[in-house]
Parts: C-alpha cells; structure tokens; sequence
C-alpha cells in the first residue's frame, strides 16, 4: 500500500510511539522520524491536522495528534516546510489526497491479473535497462507456505509490540492459515496481552481477515460480554479495543459473501449507536464508520440492507442531539455515501435534497456537518450531461465554494464538483480556476479538475485542454503548494505527451522534497514507460530523504520498473533510519513483487537487524502478500472528513487510517 500521509497526522511522528505494521507518509522540517508500523505523517507544507471545531460551542476534542518537535499543534496552527509558505491543514490539498489518492497511484497494479515472463534476470539484469512491465504476484502457496509461517515464526519469538502488530496486520492483509498454523486462534491469543496497542491490532486484525471465523469473536469484544472477555484475560474490554472491533466488524461484513453476516453486523452496530449509555466520541464513530462501510453499492446483493442503513442513519442524524454530538453525527453523511454511491432512487434524491440544503443554508449547521455535506453529494450526485436535474446539487457545491465561511468545507465542495465530472462541471471548474486565489484555493481547482479529467481518461478521452492548460502553470507557478497541486493535476489528466515537461521539472526541482515527491507521483500518472530512468534515478539518490524515496518508488512501481524491489531491499537492509525504512517497507508492499518474498523472509531471521527493522520487515512482507488490491482500509479513508476527527480513527499515530 502506498502511504496515506495521513490524515491527522504531522509528518513526524514521536520516536517513542508504539508501531503498529504502519507507515512514513512524508518529510517536514523539523521532524522526528516515526517509528516502524507507524500509521500517518504528512509531506512538507501540508501542516498538522487538528480538529475543526463547530461554529459554536468549545472546540472539539479528541487527542491531540502527533507533532513536530518544538511545541504542540493546535488546531489550524501552520508548519512551514521547504521554504514555503506557511499552510494550515484546511487549505492544503495534500492531505486531502493522501486519503484519497490509491485507486490513482495504484491503478495500473491493480489491473494486472498475471504476472510476466522473461523476468529471470531479477537480480542480475541490467539497470533499467527495459522500461517494460516485469512484476510478479504472489500466489497462495507462497503466502501459505513461505509468508504465512514466517511471520508467526517472528511474533513467536519476538515479544515485542512493534513487531506483534505489524506482524498482526501483515498476517490479516494476507488472509490465510498457513501449515498447522490457524491465523484466527493466532490473533485471537493476541487480546489478551499487556499492551493495548497490541489488544487493539488484534481486534481490527480480525476483521481485516474476512474470515467468518472471526464474527463470534468481534461480538463479544464488541458488546463486552463474558466471551468478549473472556478472550481479555477476563477482563473488561476497553473502549478503544470495542472500537477497533467495530471498525473490524464492517471492514469483514463488507468482504463477506453472506448476507447473514452482513445482517449480524448491522444489528450490532445499529445497537451501539443507539446506546445512550455510551458517552464516548470513539465508539460511537465507530459504530457509524462501521455501518458506513459493511456494505459495497457496486455489489447488488448488498442493496438491500444498505438502503436500510441509509434510512436508519438520516434518521439518527437528523436528530437534534445537541451541538456537542454534531461532530458525531457529522459521520453519518459520508456513511450514508459510501453506502448508497452515485444513483437516482427515491432514498439517493431525498439525500441529496438534504444536504443540498444544508449547504445552501449553512449557517445552522457546524462546520464538520458542513465538511461532510459537501463530500456526500460529491458521492451521490451524477453529472448533469446524464440527468439536467442533478445540476441542482452541484449547485449547491458551487454557492458553497463561493459563499461558505468555513475554508474546509469550501475545498470539499469544490473537490466533490470534481468527483461529479461532466462538461457543466469542468466547464464551472475551469473559470473558477481562472479567478481563485492562486496560492491557497488554485491548487484545490486544480485537482478538481484533474479529477474529472481522470474520469474522461478512463473512458477513453483524454482532456487535452485541461492538460495544457495545468502543463504551462505548472511551469509559471512559484509557490511549491501550487506546483505539487499542478503535477498531480496534470498527472491526472494522462495526458502522456506532457511527460518530458514534468520530468524537466523534476531535474530542476529535485532539492525540495515534497516538490519532487508530487512530481515523481505526476509523472507516474502520466504512463510513459520512458519515465522509469527518470525515476529509478531519484529513487537512488534519495536514501535520505524519505518521502521523496517513497513517491520515486512508487511510481515505478505504478510503471512495473523490474529493478526497483532489488534497490529497495538493498536499502533496507543498510539503513538505520526509521523514516527510510517506513517509506521502504511502503514502497516494498506496494509493488508486490514476488521476488522480494525470499529477501525479507531471511531479514526476518536476521538477529543483527533491530526489532524496529524487523517489524518493518514483516510490514513490507504484508504488503507483497496482500496481492493487486486496494489497501485494505480504503473504505474508510476514502473521502474520510478529517475535520471531525476522533482518536481511534486517526490521531497520526494510533487510528485505522494510520496503519499500513
């Protein structure tokens, strides 16, 4: 999986937190490199991600996220990173698509179902010398045979937490039992453990799994009853373990192909909502999240059920609970979209109807319900080329870009015009960008754009004026923020005969981390196979410099580059730092190359490795064996409201979307 940079994160992240099989998700000056299975940390510029409090009342308040060294953030507190200006998380675009941006990066991995042949010369061929596609994925018997017992061989010897739970996740990611080992009973002895971290992994590990296996156990942490504790050492199961488990339960329900397990997952979530004895922000976002997720739209046996959740959630969110619970409430919008996806029902109109509203009228409203409006029509409405009535709920995303107070909720409008599409949209799009704000609203527009572009490319037509257009900005522009926005705008667009500019500017550029980092990701976009020296290049020079490293990886990984695993193992073999290996063992999994598996099977066993390096390790060995997937916590990072944040979600340390 490629890195979320995170969404509550700093990019940094303490050297005393516990590892969690997570990730580096970019550089920032200063920083203090995070430590292995680290969950969330952002690229230069994009500054920290605190809680957007409601328009009224006391702020919001969840833990505070992890921080740069020198003082604490708070919320809306800037960072300034690689000369740039100083940029507060509700302006910059990066955080934005660190959440949403792996059906892009990984598109072309995802697409491809068979592995190559003539790939021999893994080890000894030539530098780059072939551009062409070499990647190899690993089959069942690898991972049963090979991962599967390597990774409970590690956390059979190695007591310690960071390695417990990365070798948790990697073992869930992969799904499988392997030889006299049952992956359910060997995550199930894991609650029971002194450390929470490790109690908490283990609940979401289980539903990570899809394995129906699992359901039992989830119940019973879930509601805290005799078997629930029984598995806790006969303990009370806290709040956080309960909420994992509800995180856990949807993400299993989702891949689940019995309805029955779908139906029990709902009762059970449905139940805790609505459990006025729960006073915690945690649990009950949780349990929405979790309802929000169990069902797929693009799956017509999950229909059914889903548009009772619908109901039931616009029913619960429309109660007046006060302004305190806005925050909670304000979950259920983005619920309610990953649920009902794009369409033209009774129950989609009457949604849309609502939070078109809501933003229209926008001042009786909190800021995260605000935020979480604009990104659930951005998910529900169809372009108006298809349906001349749906131009009303675009509209309403427009009248909030261009009247809206709050700044987050704005830059959600504008990018749910963009997850629309359609020429009215592009059209509006293009003239906003024309006359915004350069520094703090252009590079918004801009990925808007792309991603209706996007759209057009995937159907076959490439935008070509949308592209020259972000092409000679992107050469205009001074500011690195609107130039990074640029680079993966164009990239977007795929738009291939803007390679050679793009890598130009790479050349030029390559001094400012972050810059480069989106250049590299544009570039990968942009499909030019003739890119991969390019690539392969930086990637090289950059073994100090991490979140440059991991965006060179990963995009020859997207291009299918056959040396880039032998150089990347190789640097993680030599390294000692903690924000390298994280971006190593990222880019590792992300490219998914079989021949890796041997490698770090024997790094497993190395004794002279740190147990940091191992826990990496084994983070990088569930990435290879998780196989051409989206990660498995896009559900819940997709189109995330990172305004109204809650601590096991994501803190940049410790939530769900932090772990790699």
């Amino acid at each position: 999986m490629v890195s979320l940079h995170g969404w509550l994160a700093v990019l940094a992240l303490s050297a005393s937190l516990i590892a969690h099989g997570g990730q580096y998700r970019g550089p920032g000056t200063p920083y203090t490199p995070p430590r292995p299975g680290l969950r969330v940390t952002l690229p230069p510029g994009a500054g920290p991600v605190g809680p957007v409090g409601p328009k009224t009342g006391g702020p919001m308040t969840p833990a505070q996220p992890a921080v740069p060294t020198g003082g604490p953030a708070v919320p809306g507190t800037p960072i300034t990173t690689g000369g740039a200006p100083e940029i507060s998380f509700e302006v910059s675009w990066q955080v934005w698509w660190e959440l949403n941006k792996d059906p892009f990066v990984l598109q072309r991995s995802a697409i491809r179902s068979a592995p190559t042949t003539g790939s021999d010369d893994f080890w000894l061929g030539p530098r780059r010398a072939a551009p062409s596609i070499d990647t190899l994925w690993p089959t069942e018997a690898d991972c049963r045979e090979r991962i599967v017992p390597a990774l409970a061989a590690l956390m059979e010897k190695e007591r310690n937490g960071d390695v417990q739970t990365a070798c948790m996740v990697a073992l869930a990611r992969i799904g499988l039992d392997g030889t006299d080992i049952d992956l359910i009973e060997l995550l199930q002895s894991r609650l029971s453990r002194d450390d929470q971290e490790v109690r908490e992994t283990a609940a979401l590990a289980l539903g990570i799994t899809g394995r129906a296996a699992a359901v039992a156990t989830l119940r019973g942490l879930l509601l805290d009853d005799a078997e629930g504790r029984r598995f806790c050492g006969d303990s009370p199961v806290s709040d956080r373990t309960r909420a994992f488990a509800a995180y856990g339960l949807g993400l299993l329900a989702r891949r689940s192909e019995d309805g029955s397990t779908r139906q029990q997952a709902h009762d059970l979530l449905w139940a805790l909502l609505q459990d006025k004895g729960i006073k915690g922000r945690d649990l009950r976002v949780a349990a929405v999240t979790g309802l929000g997720i169990l069902c797929d739209p693009d799956r017509s046996g999950h229909k059914r059920l889903a548009w009772q959740i619908v109901d039931e959630l616009m029913g619960w969110y429309q109660l007046d609970l006060g302004r305190g619970d806005e925050a909670i409430q304000a979950h259920a919008p983005v619920a309610i979209g990953r649920l009902l996806g794009r369409g033209r029902s009774q129950l989609h109109q009457r949604c849309k109807q609502h939070f078109a509203a809501v933003l229209i009228d926008d001042d009786k409203r909190s800021n995260p319900i605000l935020q979480s409006a604009a990104l659930a029509l951005g998910m529900l409405t169809m372009p108006a080329e298809q349906h001349a009535d749906e131009a009303a709920f675009a509209k309403a995303l427009q009248v909030h870009w261009e009247k809206g107070i709050d700044r987050l909720a704005r830059n959600f409008a504008v990018i749910g015009l963009g997850r629309i599409g359609g020429a009215a949209n592009r059209e509006w799009l293009a003239t906003t960008y024309a006359r915004c704000n350069k520094n703090l609203e252009r590079p918004w527009v801009a990925i808007a754009l792309g991603l209706v572009a996007a759209a057009a490319a995937e159907a076959g037509t490439v935008d070509v004026a949308t592209a020259t257009m972000l092409a000679a900005d992107l050469e205009r522009a001074s500011m690195p923020e609107l130039q990074a926005a640029l680079a993966v705008a164009l990239g977007l667009t795929g738009h291939s005969a803007a390679s050679d500019r793009v890598q130009r500017l790479l050349r030029a550029n390559e001094h400012d981390e972050m810059l480069a980092g989106y250049l590299c990701i544009g570039l990968a976009l942009l499909d030019d196979p003739a890119s991969v020296p390019v690539l392969g290049d930086i990637m090289s020079r950059s073994r100090r410099r991490p979140f440059l490293l991991l965006q060179a990886a990963v995009g020859l990984g997207r291009l299918g580059d056959r040396t880039a695993n032998e150089e990347l193992l190789a640097m993680m073999r030599d390294s000692d730092s903690l924000a390298v290996l994280s971006a190593l063992a990222n880019a590792i999994g992300q490219i998914g190359d079989r021949r890796a598996i041997e490698p770090l099977i024997t790094m497993t066993g190395d004794n002279e490795l740190t147990k940091l390096t191992r826990a990496f390790v084994a983070a990088a060995l569930g990435g290879v064996g998780d196989g051409p997937i989206l990660p498995w916590n896009q559900p819940i990072s997709r189109d995330s409201n990172y305004g109204a944040p809650v601590d096991t979600l994501s803190n940049g340390r410790t939530g769900v979307l932090d772990i790699l």
